[in-house]
């Protein structure tokens, strides 16, 4: 009879503990934070948002009073890898002319972050303390600002000479916009590399460009563009959803069919043709394809494109 009841006790406290398991939050389970601190900052609300694409999704906000701020989050249990935001605010003349907030973009893949920057210049102020995802993106897009700026001043001077028709100057500006170009293309692959491992080595590896031939012609150039411009790039990664990636490669190439002198009705016609490449050059990942092709959807409703949308609901939404 005692054996019976400390059976039947043991089946009793087995029960227990298994109820315990089931319905009791995960004990292993570990959430991760971002301590913030701001100087200058305005009174208002500190929010913290994750992106998808163009979207921002809010999910918490803290009061602050000013002027030095310190905010702490918690980002919620098995929140996803990707870019997230934090806007610190408005300025008086973003206000007034209703531009956008003080704001800064940054990753989060399971890793306690810890920031400091400053309200009136969040970006360029903006220093990490720790965060391996950060320390890598930040390094990388302070290197890309530099070599894209001295891109950009030769190319701006290529083009004035093919204008001019200044050979004496080609040659010398051709050679140094294809040595800045591989430059800058050896930099982003082992930027990647580097990273490997990390969500931003996979944000990196998409900031590639097709290299153009300076010996080429403005219009050349931008033929050549369009036509290797997928040929670097890697749609495959449905975690990139979670990021600004995509959308912002769909729309530097959709930027290259649109001219002010053109007609709506010839804007439309050339923006067909750039959907027809980009949804043939998309199929690697079905979510990756259809969140793109939303994105597309989207933008050409925005610009009151109707047929546009049409043709792509009619060919490609199944």
């Amino acid at each position: 009879m005692k054996k019976f009841k400390r059976l039947k006790s043991s089946y009793l406290y087995f029960l227990c503990f298994h109820f315990l398991l089931l319905f009791s939050p995960d004990l292993n389970a570990q959430t991760f934070g971002l301590e913030l601190k701001i100087k200058n900052q305005s009174p208002g609300q500190v929010i913290l948002g994750s992106l998808k694409g163009d979207d921002f999704t809010r999910i918490d906000s803290i009061s602050v009073t000013g002027p030095d701020a310190t905010v702490k989050f918690r980002f919620p249990e098995n929140s996803h890898a990707g870019v997230y935001r934090v806007i610190l605010g408005y300025t008086a003349y973003a206000k007034m002319m209703k531009e956008a907030p003080q704001q800064f973009d940054f990753i989060f893949d399971n890793e306690n972050l810890v920031f400091e920057t400053d309200f009136k210049e969040p970006v360029e102020k903006l220093k990490i303390i720790t965060s391996k995802e950060n320390i890598a993106w930040y390094a990388f897009r302070t290197k890309d600002r530099e070599l894209m700026e001295k891109l950009s001043e030769v190319e701006n001077k290529l083009n004035e000479c093919w204008e001019k028709k200044d050979t004496s100057s080609l040659d010398e500006l051709a050679n140094q916009y294809n040595q800045l170009q591989m430059e800058r293309d050896m930099f982003v692959q082992k930027s990647s590399q580097d990273s490997r491992g990390l969500f931003v080595s996979q944000v990196i590896k998409n900031q590639r460009l097709p290299i153009l031939d300076g010996y080429l012609t403005e219009d050349e150039r931008l033929k050549s563009y369009k036509n290797d411009f997928f040929k670097v790039l890697d749609f495959s990664n449905p975690g990139l959803i979670n990021s600004q990636v995509y959308t912002d490669n769909i729309f530097s190439y959709l930027v290259k069919f649109n001219s002010p002198l053109m007609t709506q009705k010839q804007r439309e016609t050339e923006y067909t043709k750039a959907v027809d490449t980009i949804m043939a050059n998309i199929k690697q990942n079905p979510e990756v394809r259809e969140f793109i092709t939303s994105y597309l959807l989207h933008g050409f409703e925005v610009l009151q494109m109707t047929n546009l949308v049409n043709y792509i609901n009619r060919k490609y939404v199944q």
